[in-house]
């Protein structure tokens, strides 16, 4: 069996992925579905996110603009990781190989990523080579250029859109994976979230540092009754979208309440 050996995803594996939105594109795009790399041109980013920001009841483009990369990153992520960690299969979510949907109701999201091409490749071989690859396509060719891309027409920290996608990655892993895999596969897994985490690993996302590292902290007791939990450092603004204001589990601005 070659390294780079392609393969289908088999219908169970469709079924748990499915559930995270993963979708095959099989038909022309719907009036809230765009080319995923459309994003990259400026005037289309904008005016797309102008026309969710309603929608969503944002009351700005910033915050319209974390909100949508917590759901990007999601979509984009959960098949992605789990397919790599429980499957040893590698989806391409490139930015290139992805369909932007944006449909919502009542300001809940409707929507999924449609893939163009949902073959996968196999982790025979070199399986750290192969990891590198999977993670390229989903980190550097896609969610580190919307990072940059919504930066630069919205303004919106890129320290708050790396700390989104970072908490979408510790909660997809703890949550979902981790609980879910057998024992043969949990060391593998668990080695997976380590190397994501791992302030040598930034060739992944194209970037100098790990975006992810600096979020990655020990969980602490809070709430009634107390539960572990791992705060924020940044605030995602989804209090800013909510009537009356409804806060994160984890947000920070919890914390200055009770100071």
């Amino acid at each position: 069996m070659s390294e780079h050996e392609t393969d289908v995803l088999s219908k169970n594996e469709w079924d748990t992925l499915s559930r995270f939105g993963l979708k095959q594109q099989t038909h022309a795009f719907g009036p809230n579905h765009l080319d995923s790399r459309c994003l990259l041109d400026p005037q289309q980013c904008l005016s797309t996110l102008e026309k969710i920001m309603p929608e969503l009841g944002a009351p700005d483009l910033k915050v319209t603009a974390s909100l949508v990369i917590k759901r990007i990153a999601f979509l984009a992520l959960a098949p992605t990781l789990y397919a790599m960690s429980v499957y040893n299969k590698g989806l391409n979510l490139s930015i290139n190989n992805s369909v932007f949907d944006y449909q919502l109701d009542n300001r809940f999201w409707q929507n999924g990523m449609p893939l163009k091409n949902t073959t996968v490749r196999l982790a025979s071989g070199e399986r750290q080579k192969w990891r590198d690859e999977v993670l390229h396509h989903v980190f550097a060719e896609h969610l580190t250029r919307l990072v940059e891309q919504f930066y630069d027409v919205t303004g919106v920290s890129q320290r708050i859109l790396w700390e989104n996608i970072a908490v979408r990655v510790f909660s997809i892993y703890e949550r979902r994976i981790l609980p879910d895999v057998t024992c043969a596969l949990k060391e593998t897994a668990e080695e997976d979230l380590a190397f994501l985490v791992d302030a040598d690993t930034h060739h992944i996302f194209a970037m100098k540092e790990n975006p992810l590292t600096r979020f990655y902290r020990k969980k602490t007791l809070f709430g009634e009754p107390p539960e572990p939990i791992r705060m924020r450092r940044t605030c995602c603004y989804y209090y800013q979208a909510t009537t009356p204001e409804v806060y994160c589990s984890n947000c920070p601005l919890l914390l200055k309440s009770r100071e």
